[in-house]
């Protein structure tokens, strides 16, 4: 018997389209920020305090008087770009009829931006802010507002205390909450012990992606939330807590004249913002292997 060569002719048959890796595609903390615009390199927010009444015991008394107290919160502008890709002249012509791949770089870069704005929104949340009339002094998140590590992941116990200090934080009661975790972090409450039978339902239904919300709170998952070591940082926030810069995105398609006419695909934008009410922002740290 001949041995059969014709396998080894056949062809190969190549997708026309690129097709993008798996990744997060649309901004999902977008209905818990503010956004702001503003020209120039930073804005300032005045705030005041809250008014507090007395009891007025004694009949035409001098007006009283108190000291008006206020302080400022700064917002800064920071720029972004995504390294430019470069497409030789070679290239359509030696991919045949596989298209180059110039729409799909803008359409990735258009991932990146919103994946960029949730990132930068829970660095706002977290981050020490530009406080004074300067914007000389730096303030962090006051412990109060912090749910220590405690060698636990993300508990019930965790999820009761951080409920009172939303509560405490005295927002309106329409104003929506979210809970930004990772993954593990929803598994770990998950393996809680304590949690009774309605909220082991619930946190199941979380799981399968039934329901996103919880004790108030609406989860949402960020698997780039800050870690050091072993303790993930997750963070809530009350919509208005942060202010947000968000510039659109500019994208160039151009000729490069210095690298032998290659086609250059560039994209950059403008982010930035910062915290405005430290009561309405909760941090809660957990442990995570």
């Amino acid at each position: 018997m001949g041995l059969d060569v014709i396998p080894t002719h056949y062809t190969t048959e190549y997708n026309q389209n690129w097709i993008s890796r798996t990744q997060q595609v649309a901004q999902r903390l977008a209905p818990f920020v503010d956004v702001i615009s503003f020209n120039g390199e930073r804005k300032r927010f005045d705030r005041v305090q809250p008014s507090v009444s007395r009891r007025r015991t004694e009949r035409n008394a001098p007006t009283p008087v108190s000291a008006a107290t206020s302080d400022s919160r700064w917002a800064y502008r920071q720029f972004f770009d995504i390294p430019a890709r470069l497409l030789d002249p070679s290239d359509a012509m030696n991919l045949g009829s596989v298209t180059l791949p110039t729409s799909q770089y803008i359409e990735d870069d258009a991932k990146a931006y919103n994946r960029d704005k949730d990132d930068l929104a829970c660095s706002i949340a977290l981050d020490p802010v530009k406080t004074g009339e300067l914007g000389t002094t730096t303030s962090a998140l006051p412990a109060s507002q912090q749910i220590v590590n405690g060698g636990t992941g993300l508990t019930l116990a965790k999820l009761i205390t951080a409920n009172e200090i939303r509560l405490a934080a005295e927002m309106e009661d329409n104003v929506p909450w979210v809970l930004v975790v990772s993954a593990q972090q929803i598994s770990n409450l998950l393996n809680t012990t304590e949690i009774k039978s309605s909220d082991y339902n619930t946190i199941k239904a979380l799981v399968a992606g039934q329901v996103d919300s919880f004790m108030g709170f609406k989860f949402v998952i960020n698997r780039r939330l800050p870690k050091v070591g072993t303790t993930r940082t997750c963070v809530a926030w009350a919509k208005g807590a942060i202010k947000l810069i968000a510039g659109g995105m500019r994208s160039d398609i151009s000729v490069r004249k210095d690298l032998s006419m290659a086609t250059q695909v560039y994209s950059q934008y403008e982010l930035g913002g910062t915290r405005v009410h430290d009561e309405a922002v909760i941090q809660i740290d957990c442990t995570e292997t």
